[in-house]
């Protein structure tokens, strides 16, 4: 979804193009903000009470802000928690008509956060798949023919799911392998080859739905477009794994923006931590700030699993701890190719089990920058006594003074 170009922090409004330049100071220090560990020598002055964490501050010219969590907004009921808790596999979108955040958590059903971000709720009548076990790995809302509609790509029932507020419209199962202009995608398909929807996202001025594969061996980026009125596989089609001539390695999130003036389909790669550009034809183009291969080449050990841009930042949760993250997963921030700052959850109050990083969105709010992060429960790890959680936060950039 496509997002307004300017925003303002308390006391100020700043142009999106600036604000990527001024961000500095962020990774100066990674102290987690909890009891027990040393502030003195770094700690700033906040605007509320409590530790400011660190790494999760930013600067705008002279002015510095952090990340406050806002645990007062997003209340969400008891079963919704439990179901997060250890299913959370997802990420979440805004409506572009209505300004909830929607997404679907799995065995609970399709949720919307009201416009205000006061509280989930379920949807009503909704149809009965959303509560079934389905995620919302991938999750795009877009406006089509003057509707609002809602799309989500699971990776655990294997479908591209299209909805009308819980009335779904179509469900995007396995292609046959005679849908694409890609001879060799087609015989993938055609073969029998595993389809997983990563992430989905619509391209207004191509008309057309974006699917990224990443946890296949074709690893590809699917086209579906609404022909006399049904949604079909159809169109271009490109990428594959690294060592199998494509540029993925694991292509787990896709978003689309507009950069020169031009429609770009972003992918995140996540394996081997790059964000690539390409027109909605599949023809590579340059990222801002990218190097000789067009991609942006991420700091080591990122494993970006999703994008979502606001003006011209790219913010991308990662599914792992950085070198200097303190053992758990930032949101990464990166403006013309470059890190300028992070979010760290795990370094909140109440928020110390969001060790993984999986989807996250910046939205305006009365003119304030918000910041929705959603983690992912290793269960691995919980089953050897290293306990993370599937949770969702709510953030907001406020001045530090």
């Amino acid at each position: 979804m496509r997002v307004n170009a300017s925003f303002s922090v308390p006391g100020t409004r700043i142009a999106r193009a600036a604000f990527g330049l001024l961000l500095t100071g962020c990774f100066a220090g990674t102290a987690a903000a909890h009891e027990g560990h040393d502030h003195s020598a770094t700690q700033l002055t906040a605007a509320s009470e409590g530790p400011v964490a660190m790494s999760s501050t930013f600067q705008v010219g002279d002015k510095t802000y952090r990340w406050e969590h806002r645990n007062d907004l997003g209340a969400q009921p008891e079963k919704m928690v439990a179901a997060a808790k250890g299913g959370l596999h997802n990420n979440a979108d805004q409506d572009p008509q209505t300004k909830e955040i929607v997404t679907v958590v799995k065995s609970y059903g399709l949720v919307t956060l009201d416009p205000e971000m006061k509280a989930w709720r379920l949807v009503e009548d909704q149809d009965p798949h959303f509560a079934a076990g389905m995620n919302s790995h991938g999750t795009d809302c877009f406006e089509f023919n003057g509707e609002s509609l809602w799309a989500f790509a699971s990776t655990n029932t294997g479908e591209v799911v299209i909805t009308k507020r819980g009335e779904i419209l179509a469900k995007l199962s396995k292609p046959e392998g005679t849908e694409f202009a890609n001879e060799k995608i087609n015989q993938y398909y055609a073969n029998g080859g595993k389809f997983v929807p990563c992430d989905v996202v619509f391209a207004p001025e191509a008309q057309a739905l974006i699917v990224v594969t990443g946890y296949a061996p074709g690893d590809y980026a699917l086209t579906a477009k609404n022909v006399d009125g049904s949604w079909q596989w159809t169109g271009a089609a490109w990428g594959g794994k690294e060592n199998e001539g494509g540029p993925f390695s694991t292509a787990h999130g896709v978003e689309v923006n507009t950069i020169g003036g031009n429609e770009v389909v972003e992918v995140a790669s996540r394996s081997h931590g790059r964000i690539y550009g390409f027109t909605a034809d599949g023809e590579m183009v340059a990222m801002p700030g990218a190097g000789d291969g067009k991609y942006i080449q991420l700091p080591p050990r990122s494993n970006p699993c999703n994008i979502a841009n606001h003006g011209d930042e790219l913010f991308l949760p990662l599914l792992n701890p950085l070198a200097d993250s303190n053992g758990v997963a930032p949101v990464l921030i990166i403006s013309d190719g470059k890190p300028v700052g992070r979010l760290v959850p795990a370094e909140y109050e109440g928020l110390n089990f969001m060790h993984h990083m999986h989807g996250f969105i910046a939205i305006e709010h009365d003119g304030q920058l918000f910041g929705i992060a959603l983690s992912w429960p290793n269960g691995g790890e919980n089953s050897k006594g290293k306990r993370n959680d599937g949770q969702i936060a709510i953030f907001e950039a406020v001045e530090v003074k």
